[in-house]
């Protein structure tokens, strides 16, 4: 079942939206302001179903030989905060910048000035792991200021909120996430 699922959301979905995506981003100056938002929020499902379906054909995979792996994405578009999204994508990675960099560093037993300079680098140095290019350190940027922001206006999760508020926070944080794909693309 999960190695179907995978290659579905691998080779139907993701490398079908890839055909538009690609057509519109390497072509920026000749589309619309409506296709490059189209665009940009199709490389959002194209990225994760790319990840995801992978890491469920891995599941799938160790499963017939006999291993558990943890499951690395949990519906992440469907955060209503940007810690709430960082516990569910590529959960697997993120442990890791948490466990081996985060917290060595300092984590959040520090300063409020400390702990948000804590999370700049870990997500700076999370863009470089993906990639030494100044547009995956802008994205891992974007990324440490969204969390930085939310930390200050203490913008956590929440699940006693009313369901407009929830379509409201997905949807801003779903937006947000998009823009800072932009840059990982790019």
């Amino acid at each position: 079942k999960w190695i179907i699922i995978g290659f579905f959301m691998k080779l139907v979905v993701a490398d079908r939206l890839s055909i538009y995506v690609d057509s519109i981003y390497n072509n920026v100056y000749e589309h619309s302001g409506a296709s490059l938002m189209i665009a940009t929020f199709f490389f959002s499902f194209q990225i994760y179903c790319d990840f995801a379906g992978y890491s469920s054909i891995a599941i799938g995979s160790a499963k017939i030989m006999g291993y558990d792996l943890m499951i690395n994405f949990n519906r992440p578009y469907f955060s209503i905060s940007f810690s709430d999204f960082w516990s569910r994508w590529h959960i697997s990675l993120s442990t890791w910048f948490r466990d081996y960099f985060y917290i060595p560093i300092g984590g959040n037993r520090v300063t409020v000035l400390r702990n948000f300079i804590n999370i700049l680098l870990t997500f700076i140095i999370s863009g470089l792991w993906h990639g030494a290019n100044w547009t995956f350190m802008i994205w891992g940027l974007l990324h440490g200021i969204y969390l930085i922001i939310e930390n200050l206006f203490k913008l956590k999760t929440d699940d006693k909120i009313s369901i407009f508020n929830r379509i409201l926070r997905i949807s801003v944080i779903f937006m947000l996430v998009s823009f800072a794909w932009i840059f990982f693309r790019a």
